[in-house]
């Protein structure tokens, strides 16, 4: 043990791993404890069991694939137990009335963003052992540095959200890719093949790392290398292998063999509303370019933008350093294809250029700069003071990137928002609410509070204490409430003005543009904004960005909180409808 403990604390990436950890674990805490978290499209811990009971019963389906579901529902499967057995009985109200408690709730939440945490360490190694199976030890602890100072990285792994378990998996995938064919080991496929099916029963969208890249890169081995022609029958037995069990894997563990309607269900659902109804791009090759150079435009989102030429270089290192050893040229341009793949067959498909939908590329290019950084800092003195000037600036400006994500969970409006309604609320008043849990504070509990909506109370995601009601926002006169609390994160939908772009390809939404259309919704809050109704702004909880800067990811952080008073003499011009329509919208 003693000897083991001696090698990790001399070892570059066990320092790296540590010094990653520390900066996600600040704000690990966030918008806890609470019957539910603010990761916006986070699993939340009520669906652990329930999404894995969905997604096998015949019809049915949850949202996502059940892989990492299961894994959580294990971990806390002792939660799960306790609850059963404190619950008042064993029928689904009961139950379910006992388990979405802040308790129960608060420990799901913890276990999802730990499993998240190790799983972005995870990635963080992957990145180091695949640069240093390709270009050598240092290169490799580069690119893991370079990927563990991604900032939108550092907040998902903050987080319940898959897409780092379904990057983990996707990260081992190609580890194992680059290690057969840099090591002419077939066999190896078969691990690579069981991590890329573990990555789409994780989150569907990992299909797009591996459509075009696979088979590419196997081509090229194959056309660039004699070894696999020689070893032809070698190579093809263990592919069939790989892609068999793999196939086996998927089809057992996404629902597949035991839920074929409920599967079918979810594909339509995946390939229907839940992406098409959010895209913003238009669907031609107007919108399409445009996704492709909003994914090169948003390099900065991720890492400082002097990053970008770093990476180009370590294309141009690896294609020149190894063009006469063919099968670690072929492998290195893994990551280059992945990136490729994922946004062809993603980006371009769904529309969407999102942070979390272009963090797969981020970590792609991060071995690439890693590459680059090695080389740089290995050359002569004068180059190497450079590289390494170079390299602390750029760690630097990241790493306050990173703490600023920090700050943003730490600092959330929310907070101050709380503490200004136990301040001002008194015991008994209504608190009328919009927007999805993920983007309301945490309300006192001794108010009575009401969440409007016009959408079906099913299709809203339960919170405790809470009374739900489906009615117009615009008919509050009959609800009265003496206060009305919203989130910039949600009131966005009806107070921007539509997109304007010469080009055509930047569109509304379909879900936006319905929004677009609701006249007296949009005339509502027209009023409320501008306090010509019967409510005035009483408080507005604003992100403090005079040192650190405002990070916006996900509609989740920074967003301004709004608390609304009633008036004492309401304005005869409360009724939007009648200021408003469509000959003179709002």
């Amino acid at each position: 043990m003693r000897a083991w403990l001696a090698r990790t604390a001399a070892s570059p990436l066990a320092w790296i791993l540590v010094a990653s950890l520390a900066v996600r674990l600040v704000g690990i805490t966030w918008g806890l404890p609470a019957a539910d978290g603010w990761d916006d499209d986070g699993v939340a811990p009520r669906d652990f069991l329930s999404g894995v009971y969905e997604s096998y019963v015949p019809g049915s389906f949850f949202t996502y694939p059940p892989v990492h579901l299961l894994l959580l529902t294990l971990l806390t499967l002792p939660g799960w137990v306790v609850g059963l057995v404190r619950a008042t009985s064993l029928s689904p109200h009961d139950v379910i009335a006992e388990l979405t408690r802040v308790p129960y709730m608060t420990a799901f939440s913890l276990v999802a963003r730990a499993v998240a945490e190790v799983m972005a360490l995870g990635i963080v190694y992957a990145v180091a052992r695949i640069g240093e199976e390709l270009w050598g030890r240092r290169a490799g602890l580069w690119g893991a540095g370079v990927v563990a100072l991604n900032a939108p990285f550092a907040y998902h792994a903050h987080t319940s959200n898959l897409d780092v378990p379904y990057l983990f998996w996707s990260m081992f995938a190609l580890l194992w890719l680059v290690r057969t064919i840099v090591r002419h080991e077939p066999r190896l496929l078969r691990y690579a093949g069981l991590c890329a099916a573990l990555a789409v029963g994780t989150k569907d969208q990992a299909y797009a790392v591996f459509v075009l890249s696979i088979p590419v890169a196997l081509g090229a081995w194959l056309a660039a290398d004699a070894w696999p022609r020689e070893h032809v029958r070698l190579v093809a037995r263990q592919l069939v292998v790989a892609i068999v069990t793999a196939a086996v894997l998927l089809a057992v563990v996404d629902g597949a063999v035991t839920n074929p309607t409920g599967f079918v269900k979810r594909l339509h659902f995946l390939t229907g509303t839940a992406s098409q109804d959010h895209a913003y791009y238009a669907a031609n090759w107007i919108g399409r370019r445009r996704v492709l150079e909003d994914t090169v435009r948003f390099f900065d989102h991720f890492y400082p933008v002097a990053l970008a030429p770093f990476v180009l270089a370590g294309v141009y290192l690896h294609v020149t350093r190894t063009h006469v050893d063919r099968p670690r040229l072929v492998a290195g341009l893994l990551p280059a294809l992945a990136l490729v793949s994922f946004t062809l067959a993603f980006n371009c498909v769904a529309r969407r250029t999102e942070h979390r939908f272009l963090l797969p590329q981020s970590v792609f290019v991060s071995l690439y700069a890693g590459l680059a950084f090695d080389v740089v800092t290995a050359q002569a003195s004068r180059i190497r003071v450079v590289g390494w000037v170079a390299a602390l600036a750029l760690g630097g400006r990241a790493l306050f990137d990173c703490v600023a994500v920090d700050v943003a969970l730490v600092r959330d409006p929310r907070y101050a928002a709380e503490a200004w309604l136990d301040a001002h609320v008194a015991p008994g008043d209504s608190i009328e609410v919009y927007g999805n849990n993920v983007y309301l504070p945490r309300l006192p509990s001794s108010a009575r509070i009401a969440r409007v909506d016009a959408e079906p109370l099913r299709d809203r995601s339960p919170l405790p204490g809470v009374t739900e009601i489906e009615q117009p926002f615009d008919e509050v006169e009959e609800r009265k409430p003496e206060w009305i609390v919203a989130s910039e994160a949600w009131t966005w939908r009806y107070v921007m003005p539509p997109p304007t772009d010469p080009a055509g390809a930047i569109v509304l939404a379909p879900q936006q543009a319905e929004r677009e259309r609701d006249v007296a919704t949009r005339a509502y809050f027209a009023s409320l904004f501008h306090g010509t109704g019967a409510y005035e702004m009483a408080f507005q909880s604003v992100y403090d960005d005079s040192f650190w800067p405002r990070v916006d990811i996900h509609a989740s952080t920074t967003r301004t909180i709004f608390v609304f008073h009633r008036k004492a003499k309401p304005s005869a011009s409360l009724d939007g409808r009648k200021r408003c329509d469509k000959a003179t919208p709002c």
